[in-house]
């Protein structure tokens, strides 16, 4: 019997293996299949909209102004198209330090991250059409009103309440034919969070399962949502593999952006650098990392940190690349007593699991494996909590992108070397972090990376916060609702922190001192990938997303946000899009009547 199990894991596996280099075969081929590239012979051409970087916001905002606008339209991004495997929901982790991954690293960390090399993170950043929507985890989010209204309510930014954005937002989140929702009795653990649902009936706990921007089990991302749709419009051309290395600002007394200047790799890898002028608009969509890295390297920021490094002040904009904030998240690891089904060799090789998906797009292989939420808005703390059905959590692969050292990783996941392992992880994060971050830069070289510094729990309340979320945790999976499991939770055993724990009485209690739990959050804490507030609403741009002091450039993705948002924000940033297109064709519609009176 055993013998014939392993001929069943093989096949499976030879099967996945060729599914896989059919998948890289066909998208390869999709590389070449990019409509309306802007051509050589165009390349002295100017654009009425110019829009750099075709993630979230660029691509939302491109279908908008190539359907609605009488103005021409040309999108510059970085990198090509994704293969097809960045379709296959549970193949997401293996696309970041791929090609289609910046693969930033943070600046060592003073406050955190004492568990990984050099105390770095990985900031996965996509690059090609889509950007981060197709390197993301897929999860969609519908917002939080009060986010927003804290926004109007804090930063005096009176059209950024959830009265003016809840619209946009339903306006911008898919269609439920085109999501995926985890259903009720997926698997025991989502059992097991229904169960908790009612028995904590009296908490102000809101309780979700994950729903996916995954449709017929494929990833379901703005390039199929919005940008697709557009691509062979009249007014728009597309210049892929191309990066923005300059903005140029007219000279006198009213700035505006006049030129953009590109560069491109020619066959033996030399750079090849054109202007494109900007009739009307320049559209930065580039995001947290290198919307502010482009604008200092043009010589737009901060006066005083621009002139130490010799790049000449064109507009100070003394906030500039400030305000960075991100999520930070503390996994803990839960073993079970009892058949998940969780993500582990077992379930994955799984003859069943691979005619599942092929047949219909259901099972691990249509979903990332995040199966529920439960968050509190509390004032005090507001804190979420995410369940991640996988036990066995594959040692390489997840070093790799994370950046851990052995000796956290094996504290962190001791069951390491159990590929049939059953269980969960249950990821504690503060929802609103005080702590802030910057986005600088080592010189004016857009080929370079920037520095990035998100400064996680440099500020105390992100780590009473984050506290509050584990203790809930604990609370959740020790409660009865989650006995059926038969759960045992692994706290961290790490050199560092043996001063405070884990005890004894810890597996037996579960309420490890404070002490102990900031030790583990300050080592094995990990970011979300949630970037945002470099270029924030009310200190970098206006209301209406304009730079302040160069109205024709507007910025348009994450790092407008002035304070984090209570989830993932990628549907807000579509939303942000939608807003900031109404707002350009409403200019537009007014230019022209004042040319026909």
């Amino acid at each position: 019997m055993g013998q014939h199990f392993q001929k069943i894991l093989v096949v499976a596996g030879i099967l996945i293996g060729l599914l896989s280099g059919l998948a890289m075969l066909v998208g390869s081929l999709l590389k070449e299949s990019i409509p309306n590239v802007l051509a050589p012979a165009e390349r002295q051409f100017a654009f009425d909209y110019v829009i750099v970087g075709a993630g979230t916001g660029g691509s939302t905002l491109t279908s908008l102004l190539a359907k609605h606008s009488n103005g021409s339209v040309l999108l510059i991004e970085a990198g090509s198209v994704f293969g097809l495997l960045s379709r296959i929901p549970l193949l997401t982790t293996f696309q970041q330090k791929g090609i289609n991954d910046w693969s930033f690293l943070s600046v060592p960390q003073i406050h955190s991250s004492r568990g990984l090399i050099e105390q770095r993170q990985c900031l996965p950043r996509g690059k090609g059409l889509g950007g981060s929507a197709n390197l993301n985890y897929m999860l969609h989010f519908d917002g939080h009103g009060p986010d927003f209204d804290a926004w109007h309510q804090l930063h005096n930014l009176s059209e950024w309440s959830w009265a003016h954005m809840g619209r946009f937002m339903a306006a911008a989140t898919a269609k439920p034919c085109d999501m995926f929702e985890i259903p009720r009795g997926y698997s025991t653990l989502t059992d097991a969070l229904e169960d908790a649902q009612s028995q904590f009936a009296d908490k102000p706990w809101v309780f979700r399962r994950s729903r996916y921007n995954i449709k017929n089990g494929l990833r379901h991302s703005v390039v199929q949502q919005f940008l697709q749709p557009v691509l062979k419009n009249a007014n728009l051309r597309l210049l892929p593999e191309a990066l923005v290395k300059r903005i140029q600002l007219s000279s006198g007394p009213t700035r505006h952006a006049s030129s953009v200047l590109v560069g491109l790799k020619d066959g033996e890898n030399k750079e090849v650098e054109f202007s494109i002028e900007v009739r009307r608009e320049l559209i930065l969509c580039a995001g947290s990392y290198q919307t502010p890295q482009l604008l200092q390297a043009s010589g737009i920021g901060n006066s005083s940190t621009l002139a130490k490094l010799g790049i000449p002040v064109l507009h100070n904009s003394p906030l500039l690349g400030r305000n960075l904030h991100d999520h930070f998240n503390v996994p803990l690891f839960v073993s079970m007593g009892v058949a998940g089904p969780s993500l582990n060799q077992r379930t994955l090789l799984s003859p069943m699991s691979m005619l599942n998906y092929l047949r219909s797009g259901t099972g691990p292989f249509g979903n990332f494996g995040v199966l529920g939420h439960v968050a509190s808005h509390e004032e005090q703390s507001p804190f979420g909590i995410t369940f991640f059905g996988a036990g066995a959590i594959d040692e390489a692969a997840l070093m790799s992108i994370s950046n851990f050292k052995v000796a956290a990783f094996r504290a962190l996941f001791p069951r390491y070397y159990n590929a049939s392992q059953e269980g969960f992880v249950v990821i504690s994060n503060c929802l609103q972090p005080k702590s802030r971050g910057s986005v600088g830069l080592l010189n004016r070289h857009m080929r370079r990376n920037p520095l990035i510094d998100p400064n996680y729990l440099s500020h105390d309340d992100d780590v009473a916060c984050t506290i509050a979320g584990i203790r809930t945790a604990v609370k959740l999976v020790t409660s009865s609702s989650f006995a059926q499991l038969r759960p045992y939770i692994h706290w961290p055993k790490l050199q560092e922190c043996t001063n405070f724990g884990p005890f004894e009485r810890d597996f037996l209690e579960h309420q490890p001192s404070d002490q102990y739990l900031e030790c583990l959050m300050r080592h094995i804490g990990l970011g979300s990938h949630h970037p945002g507030g470099s270029c924030a609403l009310g200190s970098v741009v206006d209301s209406q997303l304009r730079l302040l002091g160069v109205p024709n450039i507007r910025v348009v993705d994450a790092s407008v946000l002035p304070r984090p948002i209570s989830g993932n924000p990628n549907t807000v940033i579509s939303a942000i899009a939608m807003r900031a297109a109404s707002w350009i064709l409403k200019s537009e519609l007014l230019q022209e009547g004042r040319r026909r009176q």
